[in-house]
């Protein structure tokens, strides 16, 4: 798939494969990368990759709520990257 100029939401991006995730999209000329996760104070380092492309999100994927309001946030994006997990 391609990814140049794409919008794109990953999921559990704060560390780990997620995070690898946005640096790959962001490498690939991805326009907009909505990182999230469970604090947004954990994506501040994932934003500092590219401020003006990455875009922080607080979401628990088990939270109904926070999932609606990501998706209207994010109301943009193309390809959603799952790689959040509950434990």
């Amino acid at each position: 798939m391609l990814v140049h100029d794409s919008i794109v939401l990953v999921t559990g991006a704060s560390r780990g494969i997620g995070r690898q995730f946005v640096v790959g999209l962001l490498t690939r000329g991805t326009r907009r990368v909505y990182a999230a996760a469970r604090r947004s104070a954990t994506l501040a380092p994932i934003v500092a990759l590219d401020p003006a492309r990455v875009v922080a999100l607080q979401m628990d994927i088990t939270n109904r709520f926070e999932v609606e309001a990501a998706g209207r946030t994010a109301s943009d994006l193309r390809l959603l990257i799952n790689n959040a997990g509950v434990a």
